[in-house]
């Protein structure tokens, strides 16, 4: 695993009661004749989970089933986990625990990659009731025997070999204006330090030949911008088709409607790709790519697929082609054999790159994966104080990519309210701006002329 749709994703968030998407601008509404079941989703983990959660939530309101406010209010409890650290783990069974104590009649429901990589650690939990891999996770009204309560947990068996491409779109949690789109599953990279190949199985992706009608439908349902997502997205391949042909396909089609990556591989960054979207008129100048480390010694314990060298040379292909992109990158802090000599690589090379933000985690030991059986373990606290570190360049990094910013027009889409007349959405290059007006410019696509630096926000003017 190396993309950010997992490892710079993870909600934090230890509340489950706020741990959920917002479905009510995709329309889910339900008819008259319901039945008495109410259901309540939780999401942890990426993109593509919050989108997979959402396809589940259509699928309960096509049978009739509320979408539950809260927990107090459901009898049916669904918690989509995520499996990238220890953390999500237990954050995932402190979350059901927790609901089961608000309402311990709830008929509760866990799938996600967590289940794929361990599903007794929920089968020992009392009250929960079926226990689904991501595989079946579209079939739970299948297995759900009208959700009457259990004795003892159901466990679902299935062969992530046989998995399928599944469908699935969202909007950005807390946005009315930019959808996700899931056209890339799996992953078969095979990191050292990385479950989601166990729980997520091989490379699968939407058909080509259906990609346009799926953006049609997200335009036709108000959205202005759409994310394109993936477990490694940028592996999309079907039959001869490439994540290249995906760009070149949006961009010359005549759907108004603006396109962000979330993520790249760097070996799959290269100079076509850049070069086409520094001349595109609908992708964002926008890049996520994950480094994990900068030093060479520990890219090669994580099998890694390029060098420090070689990442080096796509952030400065960027800015040569593309000198207003908004740059993101991975970092991990503290994996085995990370002496303060490879720290103080990465620390280096980040330090010289042009780029804007940081997404830093320190090192997370997973059963299953190679690195556990490596030697020279950092303990948590050097891992703490290197990503400390890290994450005060991160801030130093955007306060100068902002700075860099002010006086020049971006586009951007404005998201939501946030009191009286101030607005906020984010420019094409993936700037936090507010504004104001008097109108309602929710969903607008509007060009800003960004003026000043806020807390961490830049204030801008309508042209």
């Amino acid at each position: 695993m190396g993309n950010n749709d997992i490892y710079n994703n993870y909600n934090n968030d230890n509340n489950v009661s706020n741990n959920v998407s917002n479905f009510g601008s995709l329309n889910l509404n339900v008819s008259a004749n319901t039945t008495q079941h109410k259901v309540y989703l939780a999401t942890f983990g990426c993109k593509v989970n919050y989108a997979e959660t959402q396809r589940i939530a259509e699928e309960f309101v096509e049978q009739g089933i509320f979408l539950a406010d809260n927990i107090n209010d459901a009898d049916i409890l669904v918690i989509n986990t995520c499996s990238v650290t220890k953390k999500a783990d237990a954050d995932a069974r402190k979350a059901i625990r927790h609901s089961l104590k608000i309402n311990p009649n709830l008929y509760v429901i866990i799938t996600g990659c967590a289940v794929d990589i361990n599903p007794f650690q929920f089968s020992s939990i009392e009250g929960a009731d079926l226990i689904i891999p991501n595989n079946e996770k579209f079939n739970i009204l299948k297995y759900s025997d009208d959700f009457k309560k259990l004795d003892e947990s159901k466990i679902i068996d299935s062969k992530i070999e046989n998995v399928q491409f599944q469908f699935a779109y969202s909007n950005e949690e807390d946005s009315r204006s930019r959808a996700v789109l899931k056209i890339q599953d799996g992953c078969e990279y095979n990191c050292s330090y990385c479950t989601i190949p166990l729980a997520r199985g091989h490379f699968r992706s939407m058909p080509f030949n259906e990609i346009i009608s799926t953006v049609e439908k997200v335009k036709s349902n108000g959205f202005n911008e759409i994310v394109l997502v993936g477990i490694n997205l940028s592996e999309y391949q079907f039959q001869n088709k490439r994540f290249l042909d995906v760009l070149k396909l949006l961009e010359e089609s005549d759907i108004d409607i603006r396109i962000r990556i979330s993520s790249i591989e760097p070996n799959i960054l290269n100079a076509e790709i850049i070069k086409f979207i520094a001349e595109s008129q609908k992708i964002c100048h926008h890049f996520h790519i994950p480094l994990q480390s900068g030093s060479n010694n520990i890219l090669k314990l994580m099998r890694r697929r390029y060098t420090a060298e070689q990442f080096k040379t796509k952030i400065d292909l960027i800015s040569q082609y593309i000198p207003d992109a908004g740059i993101g990158v991975d970092v991990i802090t503290g994996f085995p054999d990370e002496i303060e000599e490879y720290f103080q690589e990465t620390y280096t090379l980040l330090d010289n790159l042009a780029i804007s933000y940081l997404h830093v985690f320190s090192y997370s030991e997973r059963d299953n994966t190679l690195a556990t059986t490596m030697q020279n373990k950092i303990p948590e606290k050097i891992k703490k104080e290197r990503t400390n570190i890290l994450r005060e360049l991160s801030k130093r990094k955007t306060e100068i990519f902002y700075k860099n910013q002010l006086g020049k027009i971006r586009e951007v889409i404005f998201e939501k309210k946030l009191e009286d007349d101030i607005y906020f959405g984010h420019s094409d290059n993936y700037i936090p701006v507010i504004t104001k007006s008097r109108n309602d410019i929710i969903n607008a696509r509007m060009n800003i002329k960004l003026i000043s630096l806020i807390m961490g926000k830049i204030k801008g003017e309508i042209v």
